[in-house]
């Protein structure tokens, strides 16, 4: 759920041609400029086939739900999405169709995240009985590449960068480490992690050193849009260039694949994490809130 921009092709250019002498990439222009909320339409769209890997989406009257007993601790694989009432559909309604979906599939909803598009009418109502019953809210910030790098990127010493395809088992070490950071050290989202390998759309890269999966970084291609996910440097190996390194990596792949746009998301709470994307040229652009359900 891994929130006024200029045109992503021509960032993606600047990227290509400034952010490293060895990435004279050329990109797709454009003078189509869209607004802020197209824009997060679009991320949008590249969020829900992230999360799709994982588990099949289904609709409901409220909105479009994914369910995996399998994946029960992963909140990707478990949530519904798209939420907005219809007419004569009241919050209770709504609540009840949601837990009685996920009971039958053996496991429950991880969290809600309202429709970008649906007035306020719609979604409002939801929000406040979400938050009645206890829900957390989880803000994330949008992030759209505007502009080229404002720092320059250079290679940390030590550190020799491959596709994560070439090796699971660093790939599968690398997600051990972040679900035992985030996660409680949940098998199941490690697994998450590494079954997204599987998706011929994602072109993931793992960070090395002396043998051991320390940092990784990737991109969603969604027709013209690119979505980067899993930036991740391990605890070991913060404040060392790191994780900007990775993101160079990534946005390579951005210039490559000639993407008109290119996203990711952010915990709105992670001020570093975001210093680092707006010093890469990312701007935010908007922002979704999961509300977590209660355990």
């Amino acid at each position: 759920m891994n929130e006024s921009p200029e045109v992503g092709a021509r960032a993606a250019t600047d990227v290509g041609s400034r952010m490293m002498a060895r990435m004279p990439l050329p990109i797709v222009q454009t003078v189509h400029e869209p607004p802020a909320a197209d824009l997060l339409r679009l991320f949008y769209k590249c969020d829900t086939e992230w999360v799709g890997h994982l588990a099949e989406p289904e609709q409901l009257e409220v909105g479009t739900a994914l369910a995996s007993a399998e994946l029960a601790e992963v909140l990707n694989a478990n949530h519904v999405r798209d939420v907005a009432l219809l007419p004569g559909v009241t919050p209770d309604d709504a609540w009840a169709e949601v837990a009685a979906h996920f009971a039958a599939r053996g496991t429950r909803c991880g969290y809600w995240t309202m429709s970008v598009t649906a007035p306020a009418e719609r979604v409002g109502p939801m929000v406040e009985f979400l938050l009645a019953k206890g829900c957390r809210a989880d803000a994330s910030d949008v992030m759209y590449l505007r502009h080229a790098p404002a720092v320059a990127v250079t290679v940390p010493p030590g550190l020799r960068v491959i596709p994560a395809r070439a090796s699971y088992r660093h790939a599968g070490e690398l997600a051990r480490v972040r679900a035992d950071e985030m996660w409680g050290g949940s098998a199941q989202v490690a697994d998450a992690a590494v079954r997204h390998l599987d998706d011929p759309h994602w072109d993931a890269l793992l960070g090395l050193e002396d043998g051991r999966a320390v940092a990784g970084a990737g991109v969603l291609t969604v027709g013209e849009l690119g979505l980067i996910e899993q930036v991740y440097v391990a605890p070991s190996h913060r404040r060392r260039g790191v994780g900007r390194y990775m993101v160079g990596r990534a946005l390579e792949i951005c210039a490559r694949a000639q993407f008109r746009h290119v996203f990711l998301s952010v915990s709105s709470a992670n001020e570093p994490a975001k210093a680092l994307y707006r010093s890469m040229g990312f701007e935010r652009i908007g922002q979704v809130v999961a509300y977590l359900t209660p355990p």
